[in-house]
């Protein structure tokens, strides 16, 4: 399942096997209800109905709804937000939100700490390796003159 959902104002979801005779063979009954809950993954699974894109924004199983027209646009600007920011910490923040699905609290924090340290030495060895160049360029002028 996607990290991060955008529907149309138009879109519709099912999870309709149960209407053709046949069981969630896709994955659906483990992704399903850890989006959307036990209970509202059951109506889902249990009736075949299909849900509008608003009553998917109730349920959690798409954390925005925008007009079809906009959708693309929405969904880009929203990657250029998210792609802005170091991909090291963007990475290892993913990491940590799936692992906390059925990770213990004690566990996770201390994952978290150490993907802090990661990130503080990356944070610190960029600014360096800048610094280092811009002094060999600084030392190669004065040396050529």
């Amino acid at each position: 399942m996607c990290d991060i959902r955008i529907a149309s104002d138009t879109a519709t979801f099912a999870e309709s096997f149960v209407r053709v005779g046949l069981v969630a063979g896709d994955g659906g009954a483990w992704l399903l209800p850890r989006a959307v809950g036990l209970s509202c993954a059951c109506e889902m699974a249990f009736t075949g109905d299909a849900i509008t894109a608003q009553q998917a924004l109730e349920y959690g199983l798409v954390s925005k709804v925008v007009p079809l027209q906009e959708l693309m646009t929405k969904a880009h600007v929203l990657a250029e937000r998210i792609a802005k920011n170091p991909g090291q910490a963007l990475r290892l923040t993913k990491r940590l939100l799936r692992e906390g699905q059925h990770t213990r609290l004690d566990t996770l924090l201390e994952m978290s700490a150490l993907y802090c340290l990661r990130t503080r030495a990356a944070s610190v060895q960029r600014p360096l390796m800048s610094l280092r160049s811009r002094m060999r360029l600084v030392i190669t002028r004065l040396v050529l003159g």
